[in-house]
């Protein structure tokens, strides 16, 4: 099984369309959907000194990211999209 990870950087947001955790708690829940997620309950939205941090996995990131991009109206764009494999365990060659 294969995963797709996709990011973005975005620039030109007005800045109180970031500054509302309900609003991204909001968006996340849309974007979730759209990438093919039906989440049981609200994201978590972290504010942090240099911005904000969120996630949303699924079937379909790409789309669930365009759905970001569109609502926060992101004049600046840079993204990028790379498949990985399952998480397997750590071999430690000094023992468990």
């Amino acid at each position: 099984m294969t995963f797709e990870h996709v990011f973005a950087d975005l620039g030109g947001i007005p800045a109180n369309r970031l500054t509302d955790p309900q609003g991204l708690a909001g968006l996340l829940l849309a974007a979730a959907n759209a990438a093919g997620l039906n989440p049981a309950g609200p994201p978590v939205v972290t504010q942090g000194p240099r911005g904000v941090s969120a996630g949303v996995s699924g079937a379909q990131p790409h789309r669930g990211l365009e759905v970001i991009i569109k609502r926060l109206g992101a004049r600046e764009v840079r993204t990028d999209a790379r498949r990985r494999g399952p998480v397997t365990q750590a071999i430690h060659p000094e023992g468990p």
